[in-house]
């Protein structure tokens, strides 16, 4: 009986993951569709949320300066090897 079990257990698991196809090219045209602007809107949102978080914390750290006084060193180097050649 051990087996069995395991058996429907596995068939339970498959049911649950089972996507029917189906054989209408319209509506898996919709449904591909509302998936990708699903998917869009939520890459979307979730960029915007990602960067407006990165965005405050920038802000409460002193860290233009910093940055500010690397991109001035990387110039100046360049620049010096600009007029050397």
């Amino acid at each position: 009986m051990p087996e069995e079990e395991k058996s429907n257990q596995n068939q339970k698991v498959v049911e649950k993951y089972y996507i029917e196809v189906s054989a209408s090219a319209k509506k898996r045209f919709l449904i591909g569709l509302a998936g990708g602007i699903g998917w869009g809107i939520g890459l979307t949102v979730g960029t915007a949320a990602i960067i407006y978080v990165v965005g405050i914390l920038v802000s409460k750290v002193d860290f233009v300066p910093v940055f500010g006084k690397f991109a001035a060193d990387v110039i100046e180097s360049a620049q010096s090897n600009l007029t050397t050649r």
